[in-house]
């Protein structure tokens, strides 16, 4: 560039005689992509993140002594694959999230998830508490990256902009799930990943360093390997780098690299692994409501207005419930008032966003951000197992966020890039109460997931419509009655137990696992064996090949010895499941007990070849099958066996 000639007429200003002499200060401007070092007047930058992450921990704090809960234990304790500790980490990157505990391949692939479970059990064994307090630690790092991650996004703003962003995000009610639920550690993951290699494209954008190009890769990566949402960033980043900073298309192209590289891979990953033996689990209406709408016009207008719910959970965070199962949320059509709202809402949100968006309009961002953000949870463009969770706009709600703070300070007219308290005091009078009133909605929330008790009593008030919410409600209840030793109080919880899974069968009369249920219900009561009978009957009806109702069915047979048909229906259940132990030694039993010891012998002794670590009754009856037989050798052999136990 050509230096600017001085004018040899121009003529130097002089003070005037006596003016003290001043140099005037250079004004100091940062790089475009470093955030400005100027901070707000009188509060020093430096504490927005150590106040920001003291409020996250201290809100959320009891949740460090909360128990398991809801889907936690299939990921931590009573998941096989975890159970092997850190030397099963190849096997998570092999297979799918649930397949140690269900054995098929779902769509979920979350090795990242599954290999921090296995390294806390390593070094702690399975303690809920250290759970909590890991999914704790992760919220507050993530708070922390986010709140550098918007303050190098809006480089040219006040340090409050970023700040009141991050407080709003980590103070939001609808995220009690995500914090306080052990399992839903991949969302905080995803979250805190993908805002680490945000901030790397950032980064490279900013000073065309390669190695933040590598790094952002990397990042994205980990992130996918925590949970399958993320992929929407490859799309996501390179459009809030065309709104928050003026460089060509060719630099934008440039930061997209690592992530198409990453996803391809990705997907490779996902096709080889838990797609290659061609195992799907088909979604049931049990799981997603939407599968039970009889055409797609109807499944569309449904899944609409449940962003719609989102967006007014978002707005108006009352009521919040851990389960949206059928029929909480009946399928509508088109016509439905319902489905027009949410038609409009939606249609004139995205219609803004679109025309704005050459103008690089900061809402127009806000929209495109949370509905990218949502595309896989929508059950619009492809289906998932849920119909609807309060987690599905964890991430999206960063962008609502951003639209608040930025639709309050322009409402206010106030100067977004000199913003303070003695710039503009009204608007931390009104962002300061709402993230109060978070604050406060969000203690009141947390002890709800507490333990399962309180979770599902809590989701029977916000979802009495729901299948699931009663049903798991009743299971509770059914598992309390065998350590009650009250009687009343017993039978209290058997009359809790039955109200619960009548409601479930009411709402969805062909779910097979509600019947099997029940009849656990009336076994554990003892004195219902018409009931139960009935229950495990039913189960059937629905589900021949429910092994459990099979079995359960010949169980409660054996216990009012009829022996005759205990033996007909375990000898099904043994023929359908060869090495169901519980139905095999049942079996044994049936046959013991009508006098046929030979056929008692022969499925004990199965029983124990499958499974070498019987219950004391096996060892028993053994010892008294020999004994009735004329063997006492292998009489006193097995009751060795039973008295060596537990030594």
């Amino acid at each position: 560039m050509a230096k600017s000639k001085p004018n040899p007429n121009s003529r130097p200003k002089v003070k005037p005689a006596g003016a003290s002499a001043t140099v005037a200060k250079p004004t100091v401007t940062h790089a475009e992509g470093g955030p400005s070092r100027n901070s707000p007047k009188n509060f020093p930058e430096y504490w927005f993140i150590p106040i920001l992450v003291g409020i996250a921990f201290l809100v959320n704090a009891s949740t460090i002594n909360y128990g398991y809960t809801l889907d936690d234990p299939f990921f931590t304790k009573d998941n096989p694959m975890v159970n092997k500790g850190i030397s099963a980490i190849p096997e998570f990157f092999t297979h799918a999230a649930y397949y140690g505990v269900f054995k098929n391949h779902d769509a979920s692939y979350r090795p990242l998830l599954l290999t921090s479970f296995a390294v806390e059990k390593e070094f702690f064994g399975f303690n809920p508490k250290v759970s909590h307090f890991v999914n704790l630690v992760l919220f507050c790092l993530q708070v922390a990256f986010l709140f550098v991650l918007l303050r190098r996004v809006f480089n040219k703003y006040s340090a409050f902009i970023p700040f009141f962003i991050v407080l709003l995000f980590e103070l939001h009610p609808i995220h009690t799930e995500v914090v306080a639920s052990i399992k839903s550690r991949d969302e905080i993951l995803a979250l805190l990943l993908t805002a680490l290699c945000t901030l790397q494209s950032f980064k490279f954008v900013d000073t065309g360093k390669h190695k933040h190009l590598i790094l952002s890769g990397i990042y994205f990566f980990l992130a996918l390997m925590g949970k399958e949402t993320p992929i929407t960033f490859v799309a996501i980043v390179p459009v809030t780098i065309y709104f928050f900073r003026d460089v060509p298309i060719r630099k934008i192209v440039i930061t997209c690299i690592p992530y198409l590289v990453v996803a391809a891979i990705y997907m490779m990953m996902r096709a080889a692994f838990i797609e290659s033996d061609g195992e799907k689990v088909r979604i049931l209406v049990n799981n997603n409501a939407l599968m039970a709408a009889t055409n797609y016009g109807d499944k569309l207008a449904t899944a609409l207005f449940i962003q719609l719910k989102y967006i007014l959970l978002l707005i108006y965070p009352h009521p919040l419930s851990y389960d949206y199962s059928y029929n909480q949320i009946p399928i509508i059509p088109l016509s439905n008032i319902k489905a027009l709202a949410a038609i409009a809402v939606i249609g004139g949100l995205l219609g803004y966003a679109l025309t704005h968006l050459k103008r690089k309009d900061v809402f127009s961002y806000c929209i495109l951000f949370y509905f990218g953000s949502v595309a896989l949870t929508s059950n619009i463009l492809v289906d998932i197992g849920a119909t609807m969770a309060e987690r599905f706009v964890y991430t999206a709600s960063l962008g609502f966020c951003i639209g608040i703070v930025f639709l309050v300070t322009k409402f206010l007219k106030a100067d977004n890039r000199q913003l303070s308290y003695a710039t503009a005091p009204k608007v931390f009078y009104i962002l300061i109460p709402i993230a109060l009133l978070y604050s406060a909605k969000t203690i009141a929330r947390n002890p709800d997931w507490n333990s399962n008790l309180t979770l599902y009593e809590s989701g029977y008030e916000t979802a009495p419509d729901s299948w699931r919410a009663n049903n798991l409600l009743g299971v509770t209840y059914t598992k309390m009655i065998s350590s009650e030793t009250n009687p009343v109080e017993k039978q209290n919880l058997f009359n809790k137990a039955i109200f619960h899974f009548n409601r479930s069968i009411a709402i969805m009369p062909g779910n097979a696992e509600v019947w099997l249920l029940k009849g656990y219900a009336f076994d554990f009561i003892g004195n219902h064996n018409d009931s139960a009978i009935l229950s495990y009957k039913n189960a059937l009806v629905l589900d021949s090949n429910n092994h459990e109702a099979i079995n359960n069915l010949g169980a409660v047979y054996l216990k009012m010895a009829d022996f005759g048909d205990a033996i007909k229906v375990l000898s099904r259940a043994v023929a359908k499941d060869t090495v169901h132990t519980d139905a095999i030694a049942n079996l044994a039993a049936a046959y013991g007990n009508s006098g046929n010891l030979k056929e008692a012998e022969k499925y004990y002794l199965m029983a124990i070849r499958i499974k070498a670590d019987q219950p004391a009754n096996v060892w028993q009856s053994m010892s008294n099958i020999y004994h009735y037989m004329g063997d006492s050798a292998k009489a006193q052999y097995y009751r060795k066996i039973l008295y060596g136990r537990g030594k």
